[in-house]
């Protein structure tokens, strides 16, 4: 990347396909590409000092985002770790038990070959993701808007707790929002500004993007319905036409492997602690990944006037990306209320093409815009990033408690059975698991199928005595719960969690063979994983 000519400096429509400062319209060019004497915009011929702030902002974000390297895994990261531990044939296979697609995990299971399965191994890959969507938002900014909203989008993204967050936690979601910068500005290129050299380029990361995360898929949605716009207002109708048929139906083949594993997860509910948001709570959420409310207040100050005035000639390439960049989330958003397959932490799909748009606006909002992005640094700088111990599961703490009393052949029994691969994973090896349905027996993956329908099923009065009598005396019992006390109006799943563990701590209790030896309180400080714990011992037989 170096700087703009000195006419697309002083003029800020170079960069957005005008023609001696006036907007070109889409599709302008024999291959949509432009030449030199149609079109001009912004060349990626970066200066020794724009490179060397980029490698100076890398490495402040490296040493600021990767202090929570070591922050021990909750549930999901247990769950993580212990796919991608399986070998890499069987992966796809058992995440029909899951309800994920498998590209992150394939990826996952070479790192930790490679690095191993400790947390800051395992979030290392997590943060490496995090960390390339501040050049690749550097990228796609410039080359699409010039270098001033390039940079303000390198800031936004710099400055964006989500990816902050997810770039210390051993699951998909810094992939995710990488993936969906890319598949937003390569579709921005190819489609809005007529660049058909970036089809392949779109076609390649949103394939990518749908086999990493379901979510893609109504990213791709939104691309799809982005170009009707597109096609409305474009010279070449036919050619757009061509090229989304194209591009889309290549996207649909490569997809097609997975399609039945994606039906058959479909057909068996894998997702029985999810629940439709409220209108005000997607706002909520949406919000919260900017930082908050004031946070959000600060960049609508910043850029909302300038994309008001872009927007004012809406024949133009660069109201038709502002267009665009907000079909694709509301898109998204619509596409995970109606499916009710909800969670903060897929937003990763939404947050890229909010970043794009919202520097925009910044890089067009003068004096104003500077003060939102000083006023977005004192909210959002990553300065309390959270280290260990407790932040985010207390199940390292249990398994240190417990270890030294426990011995091969031991009882795990934890009734969100959803919670057992983080457990096998703390936990010395050889021991037994159960839910309240019963055994398990490959702790490495959570069976999600039809699992609220077998937690209504499950009967933990006959289902575990059986393990308890077959365990010698001096045989032990750990009795593992999360801690939902705190969480207010809970989905039917964790409240039968919660009927569950009443049950089988008084079953336990009650049991005349059974001595309670130690019980473990979760602490406070923990994010979003406590667990509770109660240690008994076998002392006679019968």
């Amino acid at each position: 990347m170096t700087d703009v000519t000195e006419q697309a400096q002083r003029d800020p429509s170079v960069g957005d396909g005008a023609v001696n400062g006036r907007d070109a319209g889409p599709g302008i060019g024999p291959d949509g590409a432009g030449t030199a004497t149609h079109r001009r915009r912004p060349r990626l011929e970066g200066t020794r000092a724009d490179l060397a702030i980029l490698a100076g902002l890398l490495a402040a974000l490296a040493f600021l985002w990767g202090r929570g390297r070591q922050v021990w895994f909750w549930i999901d990261e247990g769950i993580a770790v212990g796919v991608a531990s399986q070998p890499l044939a069987e992966i796809p296979t058992s995440l029909r038990l899951d309800g994920s697609p498998p590209l992150y995990y394939f990826l996952l299971h070479v790192w930790m070959s490679l690095f191993g399965t400790s947390e800051a191994a395992t979030h290392t890959l997590s943060l490496l993701f995090a960390l390339a969507v501040v050049p690749a938002a550097l990228w796609a900014g410039w080359s699409l808007f010039g270098r001033r909203a390039g940079w303000m989008a390198a800031l936004l993204a710099a400055l964006n707790p989500f990816i902050a967050v997810y770039a210390n936690e051993t699951r998909m979601y810094s992939l995710v929002t990488l993936l969906g910068l890319l598949v937003t500005a390569t579709f921005l290129h190819a489609f809005v500004f007529g660049r058909r050299r970036y089809l392949p380029a779109f076609v390649l990361v949103l394939t990518l993007l749908v086999y990493t995360h379901s979510w893609g898929l109504f990213l791709g949605a939104g691309a799809a319905a982005a170009v009707l716009p597109c096609i409305a207002v474009g010279p070449d109708r036919r050619r757009t036409v061509i090229d989304a048929v194209l591009a889309f139906g290549a996207v649909g083949l490569l997809y097609l492997p997975w399609v039945p594993t994606l039906l058959y997860q479909v057909a068996h509910d894998p997702n029985p602690w999810s629940r439709r948001p409220t209108l005000v709570g997607l706002r909520e959420a949406v919000s919260f990944a900017f930082g908050g409310r004031e946070a959000v207040v600060a960049m609508g100050v910043g850029g909302f006037a300038a994309l008001v005035a872009i927007l004012k000639r809406p024949s133009s390439r660069t109201a038709l990306a502002v267009i665009t960049m907000l079909v694709l989330p509301v898109v998204v958003l619509a596409g995970g209320w109606a499916s009710a397959v909800w969670g903060y932490r897929y937003l990763g799909v939404v947050v890229p093409p909010l970043v794009l748009v919202v520097a925009l606006g910044l890089a067009r909002g003068g004096n104003l815009a500077v003060t939102a992005v000083v006023l977005l640094a004192l909210f959002n700088a990553p300065l309390g990033v959270k280290v260990p111990p407790y932040q985010k599961s207390n199940a390292q703490q249990v398994a240190q408690e417990a270890a030294d009393e426990l011995r091969p052949g031991d009882l795990v029994i934890s009734p969100d059975y959803s919670q057992i691969p983080l457990l096998a994973y703390y936990l010395p090896p050889g021991l037994r698991y159960a839910g309240a349905h019963g055994p398990v027996d490959d702790v490495r993956v959570t069976d999600w199928r039809d699992s609220l329908e077998r937690m209504r099923n499950s009967r933990p009065a006959e289902a575990l005595p059986p393990l308890i009598d077959s365990l010698p005396v001096g045989g032990n019992v750990l009795m593992m719960c999360p801690d939902l006390s705190l969480t207010p109006d809970l989905v039917e799943f964790h409240q039968l969690v919660q009927q569950y563990c009443t049950e089988i701590e008084a079953l336990l209790r009650a049991d005349g063979r059974l001595r309670l030896e130690t019980t473990i309180e979760a602490p406070d400080g923990v994010d979003l994983t406590p667990f509770d714990g109660w240690l008994f011992t076998k002392v006679t037989g019968g």
